[in-house]
Protein backbone atom coordinates (compact mmCIF):
# COMPACT_ATOMS: atom_id res chain seq x y z
CA UNK A 1 0.00 0.00 0.00
CA UNK A 2 1.25 3.16 -0.77
CA UNK A 3 2.10 6.32 1.55
CA UNK A 4 -0.38 8.39 -0.39
CA UNK A 5 -3.38 5.37 -0.22
CA UNK A 6 -2.84 5.63 3.73
CA UNK A 7 -2.71 9.25 4.19
CA UNK A 8 -5.82 9.32 2.28
CA UNK A 9 -7.50 6.35 4.01
CA UNK A 10 -6.24 8.04 7.48
CA UNK A 11 -8.15 11.64 6.32
CA UNK A 12 -10.76 9.56 5.73
CA UNK A 13 -11.02 8.20 9.07
CA UNK A 14 -10.07 11.76 10.92
CA UNK A 15 -13.34 12.83 8.63
CA UNK A 16 -15.81 10.44 9.99
CA UNK A 17 -14.11 11.05 13.46
CA UNK A 18 -14.43 14.71 13.19
CA UNK A 19 -18.68 14.36 11.77
CA UNK A 20 -19.84 11.79 14.92
CA UNK A 21 -18.30 14.37 17.21
CA UNK A 22 -19.81 17.39 15.43
CA UNK A 23 -22.92 15.20 15.84
CA UNK A 24 -22.80 14.59 19.36
CA UNK A 25 -21.27 17.48 20.12
CA UNK A 26 -24.86 19.34 17.87
CA UNK A 27 -27.28 17.40 19.88
CA UNK A 28 -24.90 18.33 23.12
CA UNK A 29 -25.76 21.62 23.02
CA UNK A 30 -29.11 21.74 21.98
CA UNK A 31 -29.67 20.12 25.40
CA UNK A 32 -27.40 22.86 26.89
CA UNK A 33 -28.00 22.93 30.93
CA UNK A 34 -29.75 20.00 33.18
CA UNK A 35 -31.05 18.93 29.75
CA UNK A 36 -27.21 17.82 28.73
CA UNK A 37 -26.50 15.21 30.81
CA UNK A 38 -29.97 13.69 30.46
CA UNK A 39 -29.72 14.21 26.72
CA UNK A 40 -26.63 12.43 26.74
CA UNK A 41 -27.73 9.61 29.21
CA UNK A 42 -30.63 9.08 26.72
CA UNK A 43 -28.37 8.74 23.24
CA UNK A 44 -26.06 6.77 25.03
CA UNK A 45 -28.78 4.45 26.73
CA UNK A 46 -30.40 4.12 23.32
CA UNK A 47 -26.86 2.73 21.58
CA UNK A 48 -26.60 0.64 24.94
CA UNK A 49 -30.41 -0.89 24.55
CA UNK A 50 -30.23 -1.36 20.73
CA UNK A 51 -27.44 -4.18 20.49
CA UNK A 52 -27.99 -7.25 21.38
CA UNK A 53 -25.30 -8.07 23.65
CA UNK A 54 -25.71 -11.82 24.03
CA UNK A 55 -24.86 -12.57 20.59
CA UNK A 56 -21.63 -15.06 20.79
CA UNK A 57 -19.45 -12.55 18.29
CA UNK A 58 -20.30 -9.98 20.76
CA UNK A 59 -19.24 -11.68 24.09
CA UNK A 60 -16.25 -12.78 22.00
CA UNK A 61 -15.04 -9.12 21.22
CA UNK A 62 -16.09 -7.78 24.56
CA UNK A 63 -13.89 -10.73 26.59
CA UNK A 64 -11.02 -10.29 23.58
CA UNK A 65 -10.98 -6.04 25.22
CA UNK A 66 -11.16 -8.12 28.81
CA UNK A 67 -8.30 -10.65 28.17
CA UNK A 68 -6.01 -7.27 26.14
CA UNK A 69 -6.07 -5.51 29.42
CA UNK A 70 -5.04 -8.50 31.33
CA UNK A 71 -2.59 -8.63 29.12
CA UNK A 72 -2.02 -5.17 29.04
CA UNK A 73 -1.68 -4.98 32.96
CA UNK A 74 0.61 -8.20 33.60
CA UNK A 75 3.23 -7.14 30.73
CA UNK A 76 3.36 -3.83 32.48
CA UNK A 77 6.99 -4.34 33.68
CA UNK A 78 8.22 -5.45 30.04
CA UNK A 79 9.43 -3.32 27.47
CA UNK A 80 8.95 -5.85 24.75
CA UNK A 81 5.41 -7.20 25.67
CA UNK A 82 4.14 -3.91 26.18
CA UNK A 83 5.92 -2.75 22.58
CA UNK A 84 4.30 -6.16 20.47
CA UNK A 85 0.47 -5.89 22.88
CA UNK A 86 0.53 -1.84 21.19
CA UNK A 87 1.69 -3.21 17.68
CA UNK A 88 -1.09 -5.62 18.08
CA UNK A 89 -3.92 -2.63 19.02
CA UNK A 90 -2.75 -0.34 16.49
CA UNK A 91 -2.95 -2.66 13.88
CA UNK A 92 -6.35 -4.41 14.28
CA UNK A 93 -7.33 -0.84 14.66
CA UNK A 94 -5.77 0.29 11.22
CA UNK A 95 -8.06 -2.97 9.90
CA UNK A 96 -11.16 -2.30 11.32
CA UNK A 97 -12.52 -0.33 8.55
CA UNK A 98 -11.80 -3.74 6.35
CA UNK A 99 -13.35 -5.73 9.33
CA UNK A 100 -16.38 -3.37 9.37
CA UNK A 101 -16.50 -3.54 5.52
CA UNK A 102 -16.48 -7.70 5.85
CA UNK A 103 -18.65 -8.05 8.84
CA UNK A 104 -21.37 -5.94 7.04
CA UNK A 105 -21.31 -7.70 3.79
CA UNK A 106 -21.62 -11.21 6.02
CA UNK A 107 -23.24 -10.45 9.32
CA UNK A 108 -26.21 -12.56 8.56
CA UNK A 109 -23.71 -15.43 9.10
CA UNK A 110 -23.18 -14.54 12.65
CA UNK A 111 -25.47 -12.19 13.82
CA UNK A 112 -29.18 -11.32 14.26
CA UNK A 113 -29.11 -7.96 12.88
CA UNK A 114 -26.55 -5.96 10.70
CA UNK A 115 -24.83 -3.33 13.38
CA UNK A 116 -21.99 -2.52 10.52
CA UNK A 117 -23.17 0.90 9.09
CA UNK A 118 -20.90 2.54 6.10
CA UNK A 119 -19.46 4.71 8.52
CA UNK A 120 -18.37 2.19 11.14
CA UNK A 121 -20.02 3.82 14.04
CA UNK A 122 -20.51 0.74 15.81
CA UNK A 123 -17.24 -0.76 14.33
CA UNK A 124 -15.41 2.14 16.34
CA UNK A 125 -17.51 2.06 19.17
CA UNK A 126 -17.30 -1.40 20.39
CA UNK A 127 -14.14 -2.21 18.67
CA UNK A 128 -11.92 0.54 18.01
CA UNK A 129 -12.59 2.32 21.37
CA UNK A 130 -11.49 -0.34 23.76
CA UNK A 131 -8.30 -0.76 21.95
CA UNK A 132 -7.51 2.86 21.70
CA UNK A 133 -7.90 2.68 25.28
CA UNK A 134 -5.17 -0.04 25.75
CA UNK A 135 -2.91 1.67 23.29
CA UNK A 136 -3.38 5.27 25.70
CA UNK A 137 -2.64 3.09 28.71
CA UNK A 138 0.64 1.00 26.82
CA UNK A 139 1.76 4.49 25.99
CA UNK A 140 1.09 6.31 29.76
CA UNK A 141 2.97 2.65 30.88
CA UNK A 142 6.18 3.15 28.03
CA UNK A 143 6.40 7.04 28.99
CA UNK A 144 6.40 5.51 33.23
CA UNK A 145 8.92 3.36 32.16
CA UNK A 146 10.99 5.34 30.79
CA UNK A 147 11.06 7.96 33.39
CA UNK A 148 12.17 5.78 35.72
CA UNK A 149 15.35 4.43 33.59
CA UNK A 150 15.94 8.11 33.86
CA UNK A 151 15.88 8.45 37.23
CA UNK A 152 18.27 5.24 37.59
CA UNK A 153 20.85 6.78 35.27
CA UNK A 154 20.48 10.02 37.09
CA UNK A 155 21.05 8.44 40.06
CA UNK A 156 24.03 6.07 38.78
CA UNK A 157 25.41 9.14 37.33
CA UNK A 158 25.69 11.67 40.67
CA UNK A 159 27.15 8.24 42.94
CA UNK A 160 29.79 8.46 40.29
CA UNK A 161 30.54 11.68 40.14
CA UNK A 162 30.35 11.49 44.04
CA UNK A 163 33.18 8.78 44.12
CA UNK A 164 35.45 10.37 41.50
CA UNK A 165 35.52 13.85 43.81
CA UNK A 166 36.16 11.65 47.12
CA UNK A 167 38.93 10.04 45.22
CA UNK A 168 40.35 13.22 44.69
CA UNK A 169 40.09 14.69 47.84
CA UNK A 170 41.99 11.40 48.90
CA UNK A 171 44.79 11.97 46.62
Amino acid sequence: MRMDDLLEQQRNLLGVGEELLRSASRQLKDAEGPDALRSAYELYRGFYEAVNWGEPWLVAVLSFHVVMLGVTWVTRKSELKQGLTFLLCAFLVRIAETLNTLASDHWQSFSTQNYFDKDGVFTTSVFCAPLMGVLVLVLINVLRLMASVMIEVKRAQLKQQARIRGGKKDK
